[in-house]
């Protein structure tokens, strides 16, 4: 028999434990108390090493008798209490709905398949979070009772810790399973307090644990490529510090070791990232981990080579920097051994840059002692700005804007400098961004990024998860290293732009979502991003401000007509000009549009031109299978009508029966039968969409040439109502 504490009570504590533990849970919580490993507990047993290992990790369901015999004498149980136990682990995984999963490697989570389990109750958490501190161990209940009640604990405080057992009992059953039956919870009595009954792998903590030793055995066994892939694995099972909303108990033993494991884990995971040459996969999480423990020179070596490996040089070097200010400052120290040779090694270019191949670990020597291989080729610098708008004129606020908020990185916080240019369809949001981008340049000598979205286009639009496989392949990383995850991608796009200066041109987006990926990490870049909505969900999130374009003035009409058409040409008929600008509202797309034509008949007038525009109307019917001088607008506007929802469509419709100035949510709701409310709340759909401006609180004005395409809508819906009375 095992003895494991040498009492008299150990037989009957295992005889509890085999009631209301499951049997692989038993087996590997008796062989760890008596200190064995898993080959002298089967040696002990007199089975074999695989099939313990199975039956420890939940792999065999139905241990042959001869197996279980031998293992019931080893523990002091009878047969028929191994199998109870084993009864108890399949009704635990295979009762009603999904399996139950709690979480402390981060804020306390509770689950059930997909469904959260949402625990409000402070006390109710504190006991929760407690017992899997513990699991598979028992909380005893003094040390429940010192959790609940750090002060000093009520007279009472066993009844009171029933009752919250029993309230936490209630909460983990599945839902439709009946009355909480104590026997069959997930929360059990054990002769010293209460014990979770939950396999290992439905426990994070108790999961990373697992897959952390299994990496230290692989690695210490020489299989370098399996010991990374449970390192991989171990490293996330944490979203953030064990109990992050349980200080208190945070500073738990168990807590503490924990965190102790992690840091060990995360160690030979960077050990072995580098060894394998994907330095770029450790970045992340080094810098999450360093930011809790500033202190830990082994952690700020591996985050100082993994930047390095990664081309980040001087960014590695920021890091040595800091942290030998801080030691010195708060300790009195300077650095140790391990941090100056990661320095050396930087500074000597001594480091495994990362792989342009695909993974293949039998090719990396056993031996690698990281000396130092030839220099990689410098890293690419993206270059992806499409030329400049030809014959662009004013906009010199726009551009002076643009100026205060993207040119003062690291200014604000540590918040990278974005900005949002917005405006109706065709007003040339794009040159704008375009016409910046390339005056600033000599700014952001890492390169820059740019990418259409067809967030307005008869294309689908891109989706963040595309946007941000284009960026990494124009940032070097091969195709079969760009991960299949957004969050993945994301967290790679930022890593590659850490230390940089980069613009990143997000140009037509749609939507919020488009767009958040995108935006990178580090306060040296900057992004500009183009849209005709105005993404008010975005300026109030991430702060980004917006730029609103409205069409050329007069003088800028006039100036942009001269560069088209030529100066002598408008000198000739300067009031036909003004005319026909005025008609296009200064929208500079429908300027290019019809001075195009213009440009090919040399003889035509200006006035005679004019004229015909207001005969023929520069929007075409859709019965009318010909072409107007404007159907390329025509096209750029509906893509953004048809994408509004039935009521903001017919309030634009009917804003064609207004002058376009002063409207109001009155206004609207007398002309479409609705209430003010309503009205209100279709009109900041149109204005988010640009095809209105807000020029005063509740006053919108509509832009020329879209208030001509209102009218043409509207004129369109009356005719066809029209021709069913005719009939």
């Amino acid at each position: 028999m095992l003895h494991v504490r040498g009492t008299e009570s150990a037989t009957t504590a295992r005889l509890q434990l085999s009631r209301t533990l499951p049997f692989r849970t038993l087996v590997r919580t008796f062989r760890e108390r008596a200190g064995l490993t898993q080959s002298e507990f089967a040696e002990l047993a007199g089975v074999s090493v695989r099939a313990l290992r199975n039956i420890e990790s939940g792999r065999v369901d139905h241990p042959q008798t001869r197996t279980l015999k031998a293992l019931a004498g080893v523990l002091g149980l009878d047969v028929d209490d191994i199998r109870r136990s084993m009864a108890k682990s399949r009704k635990s995984a295979d009762g009603i709905g999904p399996r139950l999963h709690i979480g402390i490697l981060g804020p306390l989570t509770i689950g059930r398949g997909d469904t959260e389990i949402d625990v409000r109750a402070f006390k109710l958490r504190r006991l929760l979070s407690l017992l899997v501190l513990c699991h598979p161990e028992s909380a005893g209940l003094d040390e429940i009772g010192r959790a609940l009640w750090p002060k000093e604990p009520p007279r009472s405080y066993p009844n009171l810790i029933h009752t919250y057992v029993s309230q936490a009992r209630g909460l983990l059953r599945s839902a439709g399973s009946g009355p909480v039956d104590p026997a069959n919870s997930y929360l059990v009595r054990t002769p010293v307090g209460y014990a979770l009954s939950l396999d290992r792998d439905e426990v994070d903590l108790t999961r990373f644990q697992d897959l952390a030793e299994r990496a230290r055995q692989a690695h210490a066994g020489g299989d370098a490529a399996a010991a990374y892939e449970l390192a991989t694995l171990a490293l996330h099972c944490w979203r953030g510090p064990i109990l992050a909303d349980e200080p208190q108990l945070a500073l738990h033993p168990a807590a503490t070791a924990a965190g102790r494991q992690r840091i060990e884990n995360l160690l030979l995971y960077a050990d072995l990232a580098l060894r394998f040459q994907e330095p770029e996969q450790v970045v992340p999480a080094l810098r999450a981990v360093t930011e809790d423990e500033p202190m830990n020179e082994r952690l700020q070596a591996r985050l100082m080579l993994a930047l390095a490996s990664c081309g980040e040089q001087s960014a590695a070097l920021r890091v040595f920097t800091e942290v030998s200010e801080r030691l010195d400052a708060e300790l009195g120290l300077q650095p140790g051994q391990e941090l100056r040779q990661a320095q050396l090694r930087v500074l000597q270019q001594e480091l495994v840059w990362a792989r342009r191949e695909p993974l293949r670990p039998q090719t990396v020597p056993d031996s690698w002692d990281g000396g130092t291989p030839a220099p990689p080729p410098p890293p690419p610098r993206p270059s992806q700005l499409p030329g400049r708008t030809r014959h662009f004129v004013g906009r010199a606020a726009h551009i002076r804007e643009l100026d205060q908020l993207l040119l003062a990185p690291g200014e604000r916080d540590g918040q990278v400098p974005a900005a949002l240019i917005t405006g109706p369809p065709g007003v040339g949001k794009t040159a704008i961004a375009l016409r910046w981008a390339h005056r600033v340049l000599d700014r952001f000598p890492d390169g820059q990024l740019y990418i259409d979205l067809h967030g307005h286009a008869r294309r689908r639009p891109l989706d963040a998860r595309e946007a941000l496989a284009a960026f990494l392949r124009a940032l070097g990383v091969p195709r079969h290293r760009i991960p299949d995850t957004l969050d993945e991608a994301t967290a790679l796009y930022r890593t590659q732009l850490s230390g940089l200066r980069v613009l990143v041109v997000v140009d037509n987006a749609r939507d919020e979502d488009q767009i958040r990926p995108l935006i990178p990490g580090d306060a040296g870049c900057a992004v500009l991003i183009t849209s005709r909505d105005a993404l008010p969900d975005l300026t109030a999130r991430e702060g980004i401000q917006r730029i609103v374009v409205d069409g050329l003035d007069d003088e800028e009409t006039l100036a942009l007509l001269g560069r088209l058409l030529g100066p002598e040409r408008i000198g000739r008929e300067p009031l036909a000009a003004m005319a026909l600008g005025r008609y296009c509202g200064g929208l500079p797309l429908a300027l290019r549009v019809l001075t195009a034509r213009l440009g090919q008949h040399p003889r035509l007038s200006i006035a005679q031109y004019y004229a015909e525009l207001e005969d023929s109307g520069p929007f075409r019917a859709p019965s009318d299978p010909g072409e107007r001088p404007l159907s390329s607008v025509q096209t750029a506007f509906e893509l953004s009508y048809t994408n509004l929802p039935e009521p903001a469509r017919r309030v634009f419709r009917l804003l064609g029966r207004t002058r376009g100035a002063d409207v109001t949510a009155h206004i609207v709701a007398e002309e479409a039968g609705m209430t003010p409310a309503e009205a209100r709340e279709n009109l900041g759909r149109l204005a988010n969409a640009g095809l209105l401006r807000e020029h005063a609180h509740g006053r919108f004005t509509v832009p020329v040439l879209l208030l001509r395409y209102a009218k043409a809508l509207l004129h369109q819906e009356e005719a066809a109502a029209e021709r069913p009375r005719k009939h």
